[in-house]
């Protein structure tokens, strides 16, 4: 497909996206500076879809913790509808600290710690909601046209189960499998399974399930290959020119095919044209790409708006075009503390994030 074909079009319609799995805090220690962002894959491609215009729901368990608010109130400021998310005493809400080093090609890269750069103790991890939650979603609210879920639950099966009866478009995007059957059962109820070559592409069979209508590989700067119609296609990855940091591509990747061709729900699969399904690829391609020259999984999002991103999308270069990057991109400090191990003995005014840390992230 030529790039010049590609643009982003806001929704007017406010498609309805259900999500359940990863909500965290992610801590990016960037190269001028360490910020807070509300991330893990379930959050991030809630707040991009509603970043184009789609009503998105995220159904979560988090900490009445320094996190959970931070959370909570950058969803709402983000537009994202915060009302299926509940914060717990007793849980703690997840933590992600991302930082940079350099490959062995000398490409700047990002890592992912889960340990406090403070005591070493492990962060908070991720906790599934519960049964009785999801039941009570079912009960209280409308159908959805599409519902996005990446970590195998109790309560992610039965949502999965109740909107693909309901019509919903159901999109699987494993970076696991942990319980066989679980999975196995998540991989049924999917219209749409999109994994990482990285992760589980050990697994030869998962190219082989025969539930979803649509398969889709992902193998990094080298593209993408895809089964629909029990035909494998390839489509090569769309380079970025000026590379800062990768984090979240698979994110806008996901978004962008939502966004395509999710709207109307599983209905929209009876239509679906090869032309339509390679757009919805490409589309999420090159928005991962140009998301590539921002730091922060959502980098492109805080420092573009619509008009922008389609200014680079209709560039009819086979690359996204350097860009000239914004004089401040918005972003938020960390909380007070992140481990609650090493918290009451922080000196007031640190932010849990050791100097060893914040010197390190300067330098690269």
């Amino acid at each position: 497909m030529n790039r010049v074909d590609l643009r982003l079009r806001k929704t007017t319609k406010s498609p309805l996206c259900l999500s359940t799995g990863f909500v965290a805090m992610d801590i990016v220690e960037g190269e001028s500076e360490t910020f807070a962002a509300a991330g893990g894959s379930c959050g991030n491609v809630m707040a991009l879809l509603s970043f184009m215009g789609w009503h998105t729901q995220p159904v979560a368990r988090l900490g009445t913790d320094n996190a959970g608010s931070f959370i909570t109130e950058e969803f709402e400021r983000l537009g994202v509808d915060t009302s299926h998310i509940t914060c717990t005493s007793g849980v703690r809400t997840p933590i992600v600290i991302q930082r940079f080093v350099e490959s062995s090609n000398g490409e700047r890269t990002h890592r992912f710690s889960l340990t406090c750069p403070d005591c070493g103790a492990w962060l908070p991890r991720y906790r599934p909601t519960t049964i009785k939650h999801a039941s009570e979603v079912i009960e209280k609210d409308r159908i959805p046209d599409a519902f996005f879920f990446d970590r195998v639950s109790p309560c992610a099966l039965k949502l999965s189960e109740w909107a693909r009866e309901k019509g919903a478009l159901v999109v699987f995007e494993p970076s696991s499998i942990g319980d066989e059957r679980q999975f196995q059962k998540a991989v049924d109820t999917a219209h749409i399974l999109k994994y990482s070559h990285d992760r589980l592409g050990h697994l030869p069979d998962l190219a082989k399930v025969s539930g979803p209508k649509i398969v889709i590989e992902t193998h990094g700067a080298e593209g993408l290959r895809v089964r629909w119609r029990s035909r494998w296609s390839t489509l090569p990855a769309i380079r970025a020119i000026h590379l800062v940091d990768a984090a979240g591509s698979g994110d806008w990747c996901t978004a962008g095919i939502i966004h395509a061709i999710g709207e109307g729900g599983s209905k929209a699969l009876e239509s679906l044209d090869k032309g339509r399904l390679d757009y919805g690829l490409r589309l999420g391609q090159a928005l991962a790409a140009i998301n590539c020259g921002f730091e922060g999984a959502r980098g492109a999002m805080d420092a573009l708006d619509i008009k922008r991103l389609n200014t680079m999308l209709s560039d009819s270069t086979e690359d996204v075009p350097t860009l000239d990057r914004p004089a401040a991109v918005p972003s938020a400090p960390p909380p007070a503390s992140l481990c609650h191990s090493c918290a009451d003995a922080l000196p007031s005014g640190k932010t849990g994030l050791s100097e060893n840390s914040k010197k390190r992230a300067g330098r690269v």
